[in-house]
């Protein structure tokens, strides 16, 4: 690749029919971004309508494809690659529709720092936390919309990620050589992008979510492959992901929001700046990696039990502990100022809640997510005569006075429980119907999959802690629904 190459953009746009919106993302490509910064390619996957006669009648396009569609997603995206000629690489969708300074405004991020492997924009409609609320109709009040928003950098909109969308896709071709190229095996349609995202970490580089860069997209909700995939396929192909790295991907890079509005609300800016928070059960580190915003001069601690997804929380600068279930990690007493038990499937014992308290500091927090024993599914499991591990399953769930007990015993003073529901409506019938016949609102519990609780040290003078003061036999307690 020649230097003048180096700073030019290969756009390689993926596509399978829908030429008109094919049009719009090559028109706006064409009116929102610098002649002579890109090249663009069109990567065209087999499309059944006039795609490929069109892109061959445009000059400024080259034009491959892949004979055939037959799932070969990656397939395509790797020949597009293969031809690419900048030092920069774009995977672009051709349901998007790109904005003024959306170009500069991620090129701005990945140039900022050579650690970056890879950075992409927020839009109107994407998965994985990566949109923004919209209160635009048209295109022409889109574009005012991005112009506004993407003439303004600020750097504190930056995210650090596990895993990024493949819908518009920015990356350092020194990045993809060393990660290599996408995944073209069967089974790994819908984590395509989780795969690649991951193996940028491993090979050393930080992923960026660009906050201050907006697109629009047409078609909401895709991760950027293409397929439709139904439910059956989608979990054929999580079996496959499981497969290659030993952990699901819904679990090991799921952001706890739910966990992170919490911690949010309670800690009301108290040590934001110089903190050591611990994660038990970190995955491959997203959560702490988001909540760097709320701290972002703390030092993260993780633990987590499988070694891959140890190892990629560890390339995001998390310093991993040994597992261990006593809770023995040769940490001083009052080491911490936070710990987050992000693993539902734990089981946490009165022995290792009280390990957690004394790692503590003074009006330090703990904050967990527990299955909730109380919960339908739950209990029809439990109640069936045929499931032969019942009885273990039911002992590693809680129920809210459970856990207040648990956490107060141990040294919490002020314990705060919530629940997370999850209401599916074919069960709700029956369950209001369990209300009327028990004469007990019981719907919330029984419909919460999870409890989330929150429980802060007392300060080193007692009479300075604020909230409510629990004790081992007080059955007060804050349950708020809908989180």
């Amino acid at each position: 690749m020649s230097d003048a190459n180096s700073c030019i953009t290969s756009i390689i746009l993926v596509n399978y029919n829908k030429l008109e919106d094919t049009k719009k993302c090559v028109e706006s490509i064409r009116r929102h971004t610098e002649r002579g910064d890109y090249e663009l390619i069109v990567a065209n996957n087999g499309s059944t309508d006039d795609m490929a006669e069109w892109a061959h009648s445009q000059s400024d396009i080259l034009v491959i494809k892949n004979n055939g569609y037959d799932s070969a997603f990656p397939k395509i995206c790797n020949l597009g690659i293969a031809a690419a000629s900048g030092g920069l690489i774009m995977l672009l969708d051709n349901d998007t529709v790109v904005t003024p300074g959306w170009l500069d405004g991620l090129k701005r991020c990945i140039v900022s720092d050579s650690r970056i492997g890879a950075v992409g924009p927020v839009s109107n409609g994407s998965p994985y936390w990566s949109s923004i609320p919209v209160g635009y109709k048209t295109i022409e009040e889109m574009e005012l919309f991005a112009a506004a928003m993407n003439a303004t950098p600020d750097k504190t909109k930056w995210e650090e990620r596990v895993k990024l969308l493949g819908h518009c896709l920015l990356m350092r071709r020194e990045a993809c050589e060393k990660a290599g190229p996408l995944d073209e095996s069967a089974g790994m349609e819908g984590f395509i992008f989780d795969d690649y995202g991951l193996r940028l970490r491993l090979a050393g580089y930080k992923l960026m979510l660009c906050g201050d860069t907006f697109i629009h997209r047409i078609s909401c909700g895709s991760d950027g492959s293409h397929l439709p995939i139904n439910k059956h396929t989608f979990k054929e192909n999580a079996d496959s992901f499981v497969r290659k790295w030993g952990f699901h991907p819904s679990e090991a890079t799921d952001i706890r929001m739910d966990l992170i509005a919490f911690i949010e609300r309670e800690s009301h800016g108290y040590k934001r700046e110089a903190c050591r928070v611990m994660e038990i059960g970190c995955g491959c580190g997203a959560t702490l990696l988001h909540v760097k915003k709320i701290f972002p001069k703390a030092t993260w601690l993780g633990v987590e039990r499988n070694n891959l997804a140890a190892s990629i929380a560890a390339a995001s600068g998390i310093q991993m502990l040994v597992p261990n279930e006593q809770g023995d990690w040769e940490l001083p007493q009052e080491e911490l100022d936070g710990i987050i038990i992000g693993d539902t499937n734990a089981r946490v014992t009165t022995p290792l809640v009280n390990r957690l308290v004394s790692l503590l500091k003074p009006n330090g927090w703990l904050i967990g997510c527990y299955a909730n024993r109380f919960y339908y599914e739950n209990i029809r499991q439990y109640l069936d005569p045929a499931n032969a591990e019942a009885k273990y399953q039911a002992a590693s769930l809680y129920t809210m006075r459970e856990l207040n007990y648990l956490y107060v015993q141990a040294g919490l003073p002020y314990v705060k429980i919530t629940m997370a529901g999850n209401k599916p409506k074919e069960q709700l019938a029956y369950i209001r119907q369990l209300d009327r016949l028990t004469g007990e609102t019981i719907t919330d519990e029984l419909t919460a999959a999870y409890l989330l609780a929150y429980g802060r040290k007392a300060a080193e003078n007692a009479n300075k802690l604020g909230g409510s003061k629990l004790t081992s036999d007080d059955n007060r307690f804050q349950n708020n629904t809908g989180i």
